[in-house]
């Protein structure tokens, strides 16, 4: 009996709330149905304390609205729990891709952008200052704000072109050094 092919997965991470734009991503998952092994993109975070106190969890059902209307259940994970480093830490460790889908005109920089590149890992992007910055130099794919195409194009070659992956990740990790607090 063979071994099942590996499972790309396409992580989001971080406090949710509106800006994320992670509906974006819910639906280029529906748009990679003809990729041979379909990926999982993994949602990790809780929602924003802010946003708790004000909407209690609306924009979370929002997005698991979203993902039962695209038909992406199989496909799409949320996990809502408070992670500590060490944990998070494995869980970017244990993706494929990390995206990140936001919608804000205001990002101008991002954690968790500085995360995955120094996790070595290829990066989806919508285009704010800090993005563009950093994966100008081909580490990572740029998109236009709330274009699941987009999304799901940058997806699909990340995971089929030959080697496409493998040189982003090894452009991240020659990054990495100078992102560290030690070098900051």
């Amino acid at each position: 009996l063979a071994a099942a092919p590996h499972r790309p997965v396409i992580l989001t991470w971080g406090l949710l709330g509106e800006g994320k734009g992670i509906e974006w991503g819910i639906e280029a998952m529906s748009l990679l149905r003809d990729l041979e092994v379909l990926p999982e993109y993994r949602i990790v975070g809780q929602t924003h304390p802010k946003v708790l106190e004000f909407e209690g969890e609306r924009y979370r059902a929002r997005l698991e609205h979203r993902v039962r209307e695209f038909g992406v259940s199989d496909l799409v994970t949320f996990d809502a729990r408070y992670m500590t480093t060490p944990a998070l830490q494995r869980v970017v460790q244990q993706a494929d891709i990390v995206l990140l889908p936001y919608d804000s005109r205001d990002q101008v920089t991002s954690g968790v952008l500085v995360e995955a590149v120094t996790a070595g890992k290829p990066i989806i992007s919508t285009r704010f200052p800090h993005a563009v910055e950093l994966l100008s130099g081909g580490m990572g794919v740029l998109v236009e704000r709330g274009s699941a195409v987009d999304i799901a194009d940058a997806v699909r070659a990340i995971l089929t072109i030959p080697n496409r992956a493998a040189e982003m990740s090894a452009l991240s990790l020659e990054a990495a050094p100078d992102l560290l607090w030690p070098a900051v």
